[in-house]
């Protein structure tokens, strides 16, 4: 078990990190992944995973958060990935970039390097685009970005109705400057799943070792310097050794808990579970922040994909997706995005849309399929103001930490949702999608005064499962990570997800997880 570079978790950034650096052929490289294999029909299909992987303890670590106070005590399902891939592979498939404002925010912040321009090139390099390559898409790249793969009548309703509302059309909702409506991309090749996994670690490398059912226990140090990890592999605890990096690349919640486990955190939190200080870093598990996000759903006069799933729908679109890669089983979480500003005179888009033609909700307890037909567009915001913490609840590394969302605790984001909850129903109210609406459930027409849209907000707002922020990079006293993505006051040891952003960027995460993790792999090798 000796390794140059020990990746722990296999999601978005770290199958990128691995991927990279076992790429010169020599260099010996270790992923470790809690979950199984990603070789399974629920990861593969895209409509699948949401009948079979969310919420299934195979696929999913199933996390619940704490009662928010913000929201009068309400809890958040919170599905991660516990399969090789991480969360890209039981994600929603979009592929959606931040705002370069957003990158050049933080490099402002003291994340030297990190700037719109010179991130582009690594979004470009990950990327295989079914539109060809220019100056803001790439081809040949390992991850597959394609065009949707099946149509529904009501999407082409729900983007019309957005034109009608006053959103101009846009072709390629990731083209600079990000706003208007349009169909998205969706990370798949030729209808299959392309996760993270598929992309970087499928393709067989003897110096890529990639152990699944490997739960890390504890960073190890040999001083300051992270020299390898032990772990739980078959019954047995196991050590790896690290010549040149430990990468951490477990996520928002995993990397700030394996972090404290090892030692490294707010001192006065190691102490109260008993763990020696390796280091004292106050910033780990603090920042917490989500997209948080609303739920506008309608009955509609035509048979949506959530009432379409009897065996012999099962067999159709089973065939469709497996020989011709197309039809309703290679459908991503959305169908069309929107971005909109909730007041005119802000610079840049602060909310997003997404729209679906399946019936659907997200609840305390997980996402809920409807028996009737119906749609569903979520509002969610972009760069919210609350910040909740994630916490050791346990120093048992298999128990679940500690989440506190704080989801709305900054009144400012109450009055955003409230804006965007307005706008998407003006949408939906607009004659290309009217004529098609039996009933609203909610919000409900009974919500419309401003006191009955932020009650609306309140009581039903939930993250939308793009959590971020626990490591955040910079410069400042509650930095974890310095802008190479090395952790502060500690050798050799990175962390490469979405827990790094300062400020979680104003999009999905996935494609913004994987350019995160191409850049590490070349901190890693220039360092």
């Amino acid at each position: 078990m000796q390794f140059d570079y020990i990746v722990i978790g296999s999601g978005s950034g770290g199958s990128a990190v691995a991927g990279r650096l076992a790429e010169d052929g020599r260099s010996r490289v270790l992923v470790l992944e809690a979950g199984g294999s990603d070789r399974r029909l629920p990861v593969l299909m895209p409509a699948a995973t949401y009948l079979y992987a969310i919420g299934n303890p195979r696929f999913d670590w199933r996390l619940n958060s704490q009662p928010d106070p913000s929201r009068g005590g309400r809890t958040d399902y919170m599905p991660r990935g516990k399969v090789l891939g991480g969360s890209s592979s039981i994600n929603g498939m979009l592929y959606v970039r931040g705002q370069p404002e957003d990158f050049d925010g933080w490099a402002m912040q003291g994340c030297a390097g990190w700037e719109f321009e010179r991130v582009r090139p690594y979004f470009r390099r990950a990327e295989d685009n079914e539109n060809g390559a220019d100056e803001d898409h790439g081809t040949g790249g390992p991850l597959s970005v394609q065009n949707l793969r099946t149509s529904h009548p009501l999407s082409d309703a729900f983007l019309r109705a957005g034109v009608e509302a006053g959103l101009e059309a846009t072709p390629d909702i990731n083209r600079p400057p990000q706003g208007g409506i349009g169909y998205l991309q969706a990370t798949q090749k030729n209808g299959w799943r392309c996760s993270a996994a598929r992309a970087y670690l499928w393709r067989r490398r003897p110096n890529l070792t990639v152990m699944t059912h490997a739960q890390a226990r504890r960073i190890l140090f040999d001083g300051t310097r992270a020299s390898g990890v032990t772990f739980d592999h078959k019954g047995k605890t196991v050590t790896a050794h690290a010549a040149k990096a430990v990468v951490l690349s477990a996520g928002a919640f995993g990397s700030p808990q394996l972090l404290m486990l090892s030692g490294v955190g707010p001192q006065a939190q190691l102490r109260e579970h008993g763990i020696d200080v390796v280091h004292d870093l106050p910033g780990v598990g603090e920042n917490f922040h989500d997209h948080p996000g609303t739920s506008h759903i309608v009955w509609v006069d035509q048979p949506t994909y959530n009432v379409q799933h009897t065996l012999r729908h099962a067999l159709l679109y089973g065939a469709m997706w497996l020989f011709a890669g197309r039809g309703p089983g290679t459908t991503p979480d959305a169908h069309v995005m929107a971005f909109t500003r909730s007041s005119p005179e802000l610079a840049r888009c602060d909310l997003e849309f997404h729209f679906t033609p399946v019936g659907y909700d997200l609840t305390e307890t997980g996402p809920i399929l409807f028996d009737k037909p119906a749609v569903t567009a979520l509002n969610n915001i972009h760069r919210p103001h609350s910040r909740g913490h994630v916490r050791l609840a346990s120093t048992d590394p298999f128990a679940a930490p500690a989440i506190q969302p704080n989801l709305l605790g900054d009144a400012r984001d109450v009055d955003t949702l409230v804006a965007g909850a307005k706008r998407l129903r003006a949408i939906f109210e607009a004659p290309a999608m009217a004529r098609h609406v039996l009933g609203e459930f909610k919000p409900g027409r009974e919500v419309q005064t401003d006191d009955e849209w932020a009650g609306y907000v309140r009581e039903s707002a939930i993250g939308i499962y793009h959590p971020a922020g626990t490591c955040k990079m910079g410069v400042d006293p509650m930095a974890v990570v310095d802008p190479t993505l090395k952790v502060r006051g500690l050798d050799n040891l990175y962390v490469a997800d979405a827990s790094i952003m300062p400020v979680i960027v104003s999009g999905n995460l996935n494609a913004n997880c994987i350019m995160i993790g191409e850049r590490c792999a070349d901190f890693i090798k220039a360092a």
